[in-house]
């Protein structure tokens, strides 16, 4: 009996340890697999991120302190913003065309708002970005014409005159008549006319109408000696 009982449970072990043999060399090998696919630093991954397929965005013109708005537009609704004050690497592109749409920053614009290059396999590509600031605004804006008397009485006179487009600010000074006169003359809403009151009667008085844009420059002179009736 008792050499008959030791036969099974001999066997039995001998079963259990081949398959718990089978089972590491299975597990082992999924291990290995694993780690050859996400193992970093293999030649296989190193192969993947050469300079193909990326695309290099340079920004110009702008100080180191000033980041600026760029979309990239690619194959299969590929649709990037960042934001970059210098340059900007994006690897691992889908071979194909791209849009670089760049945006303004401040008063500073780029001279090619939208760039179209093509991202190969083999060869990464590179976009220049370049901003230019526009010079200040010293231009004198049109003076007023047809400056002109349209009514006038024994106390006020009214003025007309026609505007130059673009305009912001009408400016008008007065002299004459005598130290009492008060200062109240009103332009109209549309800017292209007064109306000065509380004048004194048989006076003279002589206005002078200027302009002025957006940036605070001054248009020349306009100038009218009119006097109210006695």
């Amino acid at each position: 009996m008792g050499s008959a009982t030791g036969r099974p449970r001999f066997g039995a072990v001998n079963m259990s340890t081949r398959y718990w043999r089978r089972g590491l060399a299975l597990i082992g090998g999924v291990l290995l697999g694993i780690g050859m696919v996400t193992a970093p630093g293999t030649a296989t991954v190193a192969a993947k991120t050469v300079p193909g397929r990326t695309l290099v965005v340079v920004v110009n013109g702008l100080g180191p302190q000033t980041t600026v708005k760029v979309k990239v537009k690619g194959p299969k609704k590929y649709v990037r913003t960042l934001r970059a004050s210098g340059r900007i690497r994006l690897t691992q592109l889908r071979p194909g065309r791209y849009q670089v749409i760049a945006k303004r920053a401040g008063k500073a614009r780029p001279t090619d708002r939208v760039q179209t290059v093509r991202v190969r396999k083999a060869k990464g590509a590179k976009v220049r970005v370049t901003y230019r600031t526009p010079k200040p605004d010293t231009t004198a804006p049109d003076p007023v014409t047809n400056l002109r008397l349209v009514d006038r009485t024994s106390t006020s006179i009214r003025l007309a005159w026609r505007l130059p487009e673009d305009l912001l600010e009408v400016k008008v000074e007065r002299s004459g008549g005598t130290s009492l006169d008060p200062l109240d003359f009103q332009l109209n809403d549309a800017g292209d006319g007064l109306t000065d009151t509380g004048l004194s009667p048989n006076a003279t008085y002589t206005y002078r109408v200027a302009t002025l844009d957006e940036a605070g420059n001054q248009s020349g002179w306009e100038s009218i000696t009119v006097s109210t009736l006695a």
